[in-house]
């Protein structure tokens, strides 16, 4: 048997980036990657790079004509992304391949409802010939219950390729220490969370925040517009630092010097974001929406859920975790119980291979 891992492994860091290069990286049988470039760049350049994914392809696919074949795909909730698997999957079955297809977004119904009847007679066709779907979530198993011969599994996200560390020490300075870790887009909060601690900071609170991750767009801004606004706000602020995107040994730091790890997102494809669940490995305690998905693996035993959009909901879960410490010092070392216990790789690498080799 030959499995055809399909989907994000280079190119801009995601959720979804990183949850497929976990399991390609660690699948113990035959497989072979299709690595779909980034968007970025010239239109010709990324026509050029998929005719030659897809020739590569089908030249492989013709290759092991006569052996079991699987492929594994993370699918799109984009017009463009979608017919771009459509081939894959389509090509797939032709070879009669079985195809597992593992949902990391919340918005597939949304995605979906928007497209011309058309088009949406496109998806269902597509979509009837998955023989499995992989989504993160009990919840999530809504975005697919149009299909109902679709056989659906839920396996949560995980940890992946963080250091060991023997304690942590979590508000014990003067100072507290925020943390955010994520893809920088307006739907994720940054501009809500950067206001919120300017104001904390006004009014005299001693506290730091240091922001990781990518500028990114989304349906409010561009990157070029947001990173304009961003810079804007963080000019004078010199108790805010924007690292940039962090990886390895840069990142595990982070999170271990960090008390609380805040992600007041409202992204529309929010799920079960990766960054949360490291940030608990390393012992910060959470402020993060109920959007979505999110509510169904944290809740109020892992730190404080806010209303979506509030930069007041934001300020008022800060006063209260530095006027409390004593108790979310309890919530910390909790949190590095639950995301070791919940989301270890070992488990997500081990049930998503005996989907695959089953299928």
């Amino acid at each position: 048997m030959i499995v055809f891992f399909i989907g994000p492994s280079s190119g801009k860091i995601t959720g979804q980036s990183l949850a497929f290069n976990i399991i390609f990286k660690n699948y113990s049988g035959s497989k072979y990657l299709v690595d779909y470039p980034d968007f970025s760049g010239k239109k010709i350049t990324l026509l050029l790079k998929y005719f030659k994914l897809f020739w590569h392809f089908f030249a492989k696919m013709l290759l092991h004509i006569f052996e079991r074949k699987v492929i594994y795909i993370t699918t799109s909730r984009t017009l463009f992304g979608f017919f771009r698997d459509l081939y894959f999957i389509l090509l797939g079955k032709l070879f009669f391949a079985k195809i597992v297809n593992h949902l990391h977004g919340s918005d597939f119904v949304y995605f979906r409802e928007n497209q011309k009847k058309v088009v949406r007679k496109i998806i269902d066709f597509i979509y009837s010939k998955i023989d499995v779907s992989i989504v993160l979530t009990e919840a999530m198993k809504e975005q697919y219950e149009q299909y109902p011969k679709m056989k659906i599994f839920v396996v949560s996200n995980c940890y992946y390729g963080l250091s060991t560390f023997e304690t942590k020490l979590c508000f014990d300075k003067a100072e507290l220490r925020l943390v955010y870790l994520s893809n920088l887009m307006y739907s994720k909060g940054i501009i809500h969370l950067i206001r919120a601690v300017k104001r904390c900071f006004k009014d005299g609170m001693a506290l730091n925040l240091k922001i990781a991750g990518s500028i990114s767009s989304d349906e409010y801004y561009s990157e070029s517009e947001l990173k304009d606004i961003l810079f804007k706000e963080l000019q004078g602020c010199d108790y805010i630092q924007y690292l940039g995107p962090v990886r390895g040994e840069e990142k595990n730091n982070l999170l271990l010097e960090s008390d609380v790890f805040i992600l007041p997102t409202f992204y529309r494809s929010e799920a079960q974001p990766i960054s949360i669940i490291e940030a608990m490995y390393y012992g910060c305690v959470i402020i993060t929406t109920g959007h979505n998905y999110v509510k169904e693996f944290v809740g109020e035993k892992n730190g404080i859920i806010i209303d979506k959009n509030s930069q007041q909901a934001i300020v008022d879960a800060i006063i209260l975790m530095d006027a409390t410490r004593e108790y979310y010092r309890e919530v910390s070392s909790y949190n590095i119980y639950f995301a070791k216990t919940y989301y270890s790789p070992n488990v997500y690498i081990e049930k998503i291979s005996k989907i695959i080799n089953e299928v």
